[in-house]
Order: structure tokens, then sequence, then C-alpha cells
């Protein structure tokens, strides 16, 4: 079951995008449209906030989600 989004979680992903500058963290393509994504995956707890935020294009976002692309949680 997906949770549903709340306030904090909302400003976050805003927050994160702003920082990022909107730049995808794999493919570095800048886009407003671009989603901000949980590194500690909000459906399994991860916590709201810009630290736990990075900012990936839908192309790369979509690729994650399928396992074609990996995001190394150690550098974090």
């Amino acid at each position: 079951m997906t949770q549903r989004r709340n306030s904090a979680h909302i400003k976050a992903q805003k927050e994160g995008k702003k920082i990022d500058q909107y730049a995808c963290f794999f493919c570095c393509r800048q886009f407003r449209g671009n989603h901000g994504h949980h590194i500690m995956l909000y459906s399994e707890g991860g916590e709201p906030s810009v630290r736990n935020m990075v900012t990936l294009c839908p192309e790369c976002h979509r690729d994650y989600h399928n396992g074609k692309i990996k995001l190394d949680l150690i550098r974090f």
C-alpha cells in the first residue's frame, strides 16, 4: 500500500530539487519537472527531509525503479 505524502514530504521534495538546481543526480539534465526521490524510500520509513532526497529526471527515476541504475547508498 502506498503511503500518502504529507506536507513535510512535499516540502522536502521541493527544497531538495531547488538545492540541486533541478539537475538529475544521474544524467545532470536540468528540468523543473524532475522528481524528488527518497534515498531511503518513503514507503520503507525514509524520513521526509532534504537530507534524504535526490533529484531524478523522469527517465532516470523510472530506470532506477526498474533496476537499470543504482544509487550508491554508501555515499550518503
